[in-house]
């Protein structure tokens, strides 16, 4: 099957490996002690690493986007040197932290999900929650386990541990990190390489729970299989931390290994949609999927619609337009407060593009948690296999834009903040579907600016910004970036004296950024203050000495002053 892809032909692998789907591969007998390396297998992995150096500058697009070729170059050369010292868990860690350096999710190497490397799976399953990491379910012989906020592990509270993990991790951003994270913080053989944890076979979790704090010694399960993805199958009979919730299962979880499904609520007019794929389904296409719905949108005169694709790592691109296209012959649809996209840090790869043109072309309100991907991102990446590990890993071949050059986001944030707590999850609430049942309209921060100035009321604006940041639901909003923006359009409408209060509230709340104070700085020039402006450049090079505007407009003022 050819599989047109923003991800490359190699995403029917890579949405079950990386791309948060599952494979589930019987774990092997732990080892009780891992031994360092013999003189040959370090010659091995010394074969791996060279082939790993040329094949990575080869085979990716660009990949000193985010690192350059001599950290890259050092990265090869320090690990050469160290490879006869290691452990074969923390040489191929280290061959994962150097393919990390790439800051590119499609980009990876993952040895933790090649069987032949021996890396397990302890039996529980972790989650990052708005409020702290959590044991999500738990064998039946750690029960007691199922429910509790993980304070420790080893001797590393839950942040460290994590910040221990986070350079090992294929990601783009934060949303990647808090996805993949909870794999390898149950991995032994991870911990233990890491310092993280004494055994390698074992870890001492930290708990609180009911009010108490314990210590809990988790052991490896010889009849247990080794998950490889935030997806990967549990037994039936392990104990999840919702199982005792009077509520029913919410529509998110209700069935999301199918690859799209929806259902007509009546009692709020709203039609659910989850797509957890951007891809065809055997038995029926996107297209007539969507054509269903349309039906049923009409039949039903619904009032509200939620496409939900928080589950949903990627597919085909070429799919997008179809989905966008049917959004926008709903019109009665496709009105601000009606359309609901929920997107969380799954929301990833073919579905990172799908939302982009949602975003371009429709009305709709994002909610949930921002997404995993760069809203530009690096994408087709093709497979290779290390010659002597047999590790697979793969590179991104194209760069993948739909959003403008200068769109740098690092996410498509929610316009709407829904963040899962572990206390919603455990009583089988919806945190985003209530936020979207609960949506109240309201003004963007340019819209307040605009009317502030029309009625020459700029001086209140201080207070509804502060106002704005503090309502949770706006937890992702870029309030730097908006009042910047506001600060330039007032710029542009000769009117620098407005736009310098603008800035200086940007100062205000953002003290320790470059930027703000070369807007101010330049706002300040306009308004003929050359002394204010010349110190707020200053001060943005005293915070980014690689500001070149600033360090420019310094000198031009200066030599214009003598």
């Amino acid at each position: 099957m050819i599989v047109r892809s923003g991800h490359g032909l190699s995403y029917l692998f890579a949405i079950v490996i990386v791309t948060f789907g599952f494979v589930v591969i019987q774990a092997q007998s732990p080892a009780v002690s891992v031994p360092r390396l013999t003189a040959a297998e370090a010659e091995d992995w010394r074969a791996d690493l060279k082939f790993l150096s040329a094949e990575l500058p080869r085979r990716h697009k660009n990949l000193f986007f985010a690192m350059s070729r001599t950290d890259f170059e050092k990265a090869v050369k320090d690990l050469d040197a160290k490879i006869p010292e290691l452990t074969r868990f923390q040489v191929a860690l280290e061959f994962q932290r150097i393919v990390a350096m790439v800051c590119d999710g499609h980009t990876w190497l993952l040895p933790e999900f090649n069987p032949s490397m021996g890396f397990h799976s302890l039996p529980l399953k972790l989650y990052v929650f708005k409020d702290g990491v959590f044991v999500q379910k738990a064998s039946p012989q750690y029960a007691n386990l199922a429910g509790g906020k993980v304070l420790k592990i080893g001797n590393f509270p839950i942040d460290k541990a994590i910040a221990t993990i986070s350079p090992y991790l294929p990601k783009e951003n934060e949303m990647g990190e808090r996805n993949f994270a909870p794999l390898l913080l149950v991995s032994p053989e991870v911990l233990h390489a890491l310092a993280i944890t004494p055994e390698p076979s074992s870890a001492d979790f930290q708990i609180e729970k009911d009010g108490k704090t314990f210590n809990a010694v988790v052991k490896l399960d010889p009849n247990f299989q080794a998950m490889r993805g935030v997806h990967a199958k549990v037994p039936e009979n392990w104990v999840d931390a919702r199982g005792n919730s009077k509520n029913p299962t919410p529509l998110w979880l209700k069935d999301p290994d199918n690859g799209y499904w929806f259902e007509f609520l009546e009692d709020s007019r709203t039609m659910y949609v989850q797509l957890n794929q951007v891809l065809n389904k055997d038995d029926k296409s996107i297209a007539q999927f969507f054509g269903e719905i349309e039906a049923v949108v009409a039949s039903e005169a619904a009032e509200r619609f939620v496409l939900d694709i928080r589950q949903n790592g990627g597919g085909n691109n070429g799919l997008a337009p179809i989905i966008v296209r049917s959004l926008i012959r709903m019109k009665n649809i496709d009105q601000r407060g009606k359309l609901f996209v929920i997107i969380g840090r799954q929301t990833f790869s073919a579905a990172q593009n799908l939302t982009n043109e949602i975003e371009t072309y429709t009305n709709a309100v994002f909610v949930g948690e921002p997404t995993a991907s760069h809203v530009n991102m690096y994408g087709d990446a093709a497979r290779f296999t290390l010659p002597k590990s047999k590790i697979i890993g793969q590179a991104s071949t194209l760069w993948w834009q739909n959003m403008s050059e200068r769109d740098t986001r690092k996410w498509t944030a929610p316009q709407v903040a829904a963040e899962l707590t572990f206390s919603d999850y455990a009583n089988n609430i919806d945190t985003a579907m209530k936020a979207i049942l609960e949506y109240k309209p309201q003004k963007s921060l340019r819209e307040v600016a605009m009317e502030l100035y029309q009625a020459k009321d700029l001086k209140s604006f201080r207070s509804k910004v502060i106002e704005f940041r503090a309502n949770p639901v706006n937890a992702y909003q870029n309030v730097e970036s908006e009042l910047n923006t506001i600060g330039y359009r007032l710029l542009a409408m000769s009117k620098p004296a407005d736009a310098i209060e603008v800035f200086k509230i940007n100062v205000e709340i953002y003290p320790e950024s470059a930027n703000v104070y070369d807007s101010l700085a330049e706002a300040y020039m306009n308004n003929g203050d050359k002394e204010l402006a010349i110190r707020n450049y200053r001060k943005s090079l005293e915070l980014n000495p690689d500001n070149p505007n600033a360090a420019a407009m310094i000198e031009k003022m200066e030599k214009g002053n003598e």
